[in-house]
């Protein structure tokens, strides 16, 4: 059994488990270690604490000898009392019955002192408990001057030899004095402190500690301040809005207490603290104990005079406080605010993580109400009127909104990027099922939503009309892109929208205007064009990052993300997308009070020019890696069949010419003319045009298109000129390369690209060269005529091709509406015209949706006006056909007609 375990010892338990011997040894063990501690306290006492009793016998003396110098004060006071009291009565002699007599006042006199004495700490801690320190204070001091009169008039040694009560009741009564300055400093740091509770505070210094006004000042300042600071870094659960809320309140507390107690109040010019210091400062002690629950008859019988008549609060102070002091601390104090709130308030505010947050915050604050005299005060303090949420809080507020505005967009571009990135990398496999650079499986497939009930529904939402994206070329996977990210900004944007358009408080008829808080409702809105102006500094910067992560990551040389080809194309549809589906990104630079509201805006205009310069540059980055492509198919279509092997006789019309001889004679010959381009070419234009369908070729840039078909005529007219120049060809076959020639010039080739004609003319050249000079006068003009009806008739089917339609309509010329050259019927204009001969279906019919229109009354002409509109609009309709021919006049007309009502 350890020592340890001796104090835990039962008793019974040992005379159980134990024999007699075993429980001797225990004693024997017990008492050893009982020897054992007694040394090492003697020791330790001995050793470590020999200077602790040396100071206990130093102190002893010392207190020895602070009596016996307290006995010589006390009977030096003793006789210059006896001196003073001979000087008074002139050495007069008392009989005996008078200093009988006198002696028994004197003891009622010290008596009811001492009464008093004992009685006096209970009415201070009844003041105390009402927050009334000033009269606290004031009983302070009553005892205190009662305590120095029994000094003196009994004598210090006498004092306390014959009554020591007084000695243990004035240590009691000592302890006030902290206690109250105490109390005061915890009112004057209260949230809820009033003007009338500080200036009693206040006053309270000035008797306790004689305190200056400049002080009182200063530490009313201070005390407020450290109250503002508490409610800023005190971590308890107190939410932002409350402390914020708090600090505003404290902030307009102070200026008002500043100004009712040192400058003006309710009847008391000067302040309240000159006020109760001059209502006091003549009072005697016998009114003021005359207030407590005392004997009044034996304080007026008993009480010395030098008591009753006594005038404590006499106090040396100036008829009014200096303002210039008052500014030049007010200043001081409201540059601390400044610099606190910034450092502070600032972390505070750093905890709210949203816009709507910080509008919780900010209608908290603006809802604490000014004083009736706020503006007066401040024109009597001599300083300008400041607003402590525009100058300290507001700019804070607006910092933080910025902040979040960043890291919001931060969040929504990094998960843009991340669902960007996921894409790519899906539709880079082969077996994707839905490839984003083949579109059929989604363009061409039927959906219910297609087209909606009504083409009003969902007019504003296009990613609702399956059929508009369809036509756009905007697959599921783009579309869910732009939802995620037009969701990603939703909730910034709300409350964005919120906290710069909350509908503003209207004073009614029925409300007061003195409860009204129109000065701060009139600054909670100050800072809405800088936070509007960041967020399109922003949502610029973001989009531009976008941009640039496109271009260094996605459609690189060697990009860090699926396939280069691929990537350019679904980026180059996302990036349009952007600004018809994101219609919060839009938001970003047109966001408005009145919601639905477009606003035109430079910005949004540049970035839409932006992100279609962007989406166009991605296009053109996939015709350049397509342009390997084209090779390929030159391989496999043009190349495989050489040219000087290229059989004509299938492509070939006959045509009958008549000639006339020399005899005078008429001589009819056919000769076979190329009616179509060769197989070979029309099979490598069919595979590019295959291609281009994939990924629904009309809405490729013009641009983009321009660069694929130079690529395709560059390389089909250098493979043209290199062959007619190193291979012998027969006639026959140099007519047939001749029509090719013309005819994808006639096709492909606008007028104004000279590189490109240039480039036609040299191989015609040398195809020329093979060709007979008579010969070629007899054929030209049937090929020329061959060549445009070929164009003609391949338009649907390769006008994958055609840059430049309306320039090729005026060329080919419009086609009468009624008749034919031949006089006979025409064909009508929606024909899908394959080739000659081909059965004609008739036009679909397109009807315009019934629309209610008001029905106006229209004159009718006569028989001579009649016939003069109609000959004039035919001759309108026939010239403006010559410009707007074909499919795309059609569908201009339709679309204003059948989808005017939609959009």
């Amino acid at each position: 059994m350890t020592a340890t375990n001796y104090l835990d010892l039962d008793i019974n338990k040992l005379f159980e488990e134990h024999t007699i011997k075993e429980i001797e040894e225990i004693q024997k063990k017990i008492q050893l270690e009982s020897d054992r501690k007694k040394i090492e306290l003697r020791t330790l006492v001995g050793e470590r604490y020999r200077d602790l009793i040396l100071a206990a016998d130093t102190i002893r003396k010392m207190k020895i000898t602070s009596e016996q110098v307290t006995k010589g004060i006390a009977s030096i006071e003793d006789n210059f009392r006896e001196l003073q009291k001979k000087y008074l009565i002139g050495f007069k002699t008392e009989s005996i019955e008078d200093k009988a007599d006198r002696k028994g006042h004197v003891s009622d006199s010290i008596i009811i002192q001492i009464k008093i004495l004992m009685d006096i700490p209970q009415y201070i801690w009844t003041s105390i408990e009402n927050q009334n320190l000033l009269f606290a204070t004031q009983l302070y001091i009553i005892a205190q001057h009662i305590n120095y009169s029994l000094m003196f008039e009994v004598g210090s040694a006498e004092l306390s030899r014959k009554y020591p009560i007084v000695a243990k009741q004035w240590d009691v009564i000592t302890q006030f004095k902290n206690i109250i300055s105490s109390e005061c400093n915890n009112i004057l740091q209260s949230l809820d402190v009033s003007a009338i509770n500080a200036a009693n505070c206040l006053v309270s210094l000035v008797f306790l500690n004689e305190s200056s006004f400049v002080d009182l000042v200063e530490k009313l300042i201070a005390t407020r301040s450290h109250a503002l600071e508490a409610v800023i870094k005190n971590e308890n659960y107190d939410s932002v809005k409350n402390k914020l809320k708090l600090c505003m309140k404290i902030l307009i507390q102070t200026v008002h207490i500043i100004y009712s107690c040192f400058i003006n109040a309710d009847n008391a010019p000067g302040g309240l603290v000159l006020q109760y210091i001059t209502d006091i400062k003549d009072q005697e002690a016998y009114c003021l104990l005359s207030q407590l629950d005392l004997n009044q008859d034996l304080l007026e019988e008993f009480l010395p005079s030098v008591t009753k008549k006594h005038k404590p609060f006499v106090q040396d102070i100036p008829k009014s406080f200096s303002s210039t002091i008052l500014q030049d601390n007010i200043k001081s104090w409201l540059k601390w605010v400044n610099d606190f709130s910034n450092v502070e308030v600032a972390k505070l505010l750093d905890l709210i993580i949203s816009i709507k947050g910080l509008y919780n915050v900010r209608e908290e604050a603006i809802s604490v109400n000014l004083p009736e005299n706020w503006n007066s005060i401040w024109e009597e303090l001599s300083l300008p009127r400041i607003s402590f949420w525009t100058e300290f809080f507001q700019p804070i507020i607006t910092k933080r909104a910025k902040s979040i505005i960043m890291d919001k967009w931060t969040d929504a571009l990094a998960d843009l990027k991340s669902n960007i990135i996921k894409l790519l990398d899906k539709v880079a496999h082969d077996k994707f099922e839905f490839p984003e650079h083949d579109l059929r499986w989604y363009v061409w497939k039927d959906s219910p939503t297609d087209i909606p009930q009504k083409l009003t529904k969902n007019g504003g939402l296009d990613n609702k009309r399956s059929l508009l994206m369809k036509t756009k070329s905007y697959s599921p996977n783009v579309i869910k892109l732009c939802e995620t990210f037009n969701e990603s900004l939703y909730t910034l944007l709300c409350d964005l929208e919120h906290y710069l358009y909350a509908t503003e408080r209207v004073i009614t008829i029925k409300d007061s205007l003195l409860s009204a808080n129109i000065s701060l409702i009139a600054n909670s809105f100050s800072d809405r064009n800088e936070v509007q102006e960041h967020l399109q500094a922003v949502s610029t910067e973001k989009v531009e990052g976008l941009v640039k992560f496109v271009e260094n990551a996605c459609v690189n040389d060697k990009p860090e993300h699926g396939q280069r080809d691929i990537n350019a194309i679904v980026l180059a549809r996302f990036l349009l997308a952007l600004t018809t589906l994101c219609p919060n990104l839009n938001k970003c630079f047109t966001l408005s009070k009145v919601s639905g509201l477009a606003v035109t805006n430079v910005k949004w205009q540049a970035i839409c020019d932006n992100l279609k310069e962007e989406s166009t540059s991605l296009w053109c980055i996939w015709a350049s890696v397509y342009k390997a492509k084209i090779s390929e198919h030159m391989k496999k279509y043009i190349l495989r069949e050489p040219i000087d092997g290229l059989r004509v006789h299938w492509i070939v019309s006959e045509v009958t010419i008549e000639e006339e001889s020399g005899e005078g004679k008429r001589i009819k010959s056919e000769i076979l003319v190329p009616y179509q381009p060769s197989v070979p070419l029309q099979k490598f234009l069919t595979a590019i045009c295959r291609d281009l369908n994939k990924i629904i070729s009309h809405t490729l840039p013009k641009r983009v298109l321009q660069q694929i078909v130079e690529n395709i005529i560059t390389i089909l007219f250098n493979y043209y000129l290199n062959a007619a120049r190193n291979v012998d060809l027969r006639q026959k076959q140099a007519f047939q390369v001749l029509y090719d020639i013309r005819y994808c010039t006639l096709l492909m080739v606008p007028r104004e690209n000279k590189v490109l004609n240039e480039l036609s003319s040299r191989s015609c050249d040398a195809v020329l060269a093979k060709i007979d000079p008579f010969d070629y006068d007899v054929f030209d003009p049937f090929i020329r005529v061959n060549i445009k009806k070929s164009v003609q008739r391949s338009l649907l089917l390769f006008g994958n091709l055609v840059s430049h339609l309306e320039q090729l309509h005026s060329t080919l010329g419009a086609r009468n509406e009624h008749a034919n050259s031949d006089g006979g019927k025409a064909e009508p204009p929606a024909v899908l015209a394959v080739c000659t001969g081909a059965p004609w279906f008739p036009p679909l019919t397109v009807t315009a949706p019934t629309r209610n229109l008001p029905i106006l009354p229209v004159p009718m002409p006569d028989k001579a006006q009649r016939k003069k509109v109609t000959k004039e609009s035919t001759r309108a309709d026939s010239t403006s056909a010559t410009i707007k021919s074909g499919a795309a006049a059609f569908f201009g007309a339709m679309g204003s007609d059948w989808f005017g009502s939609s959009s």
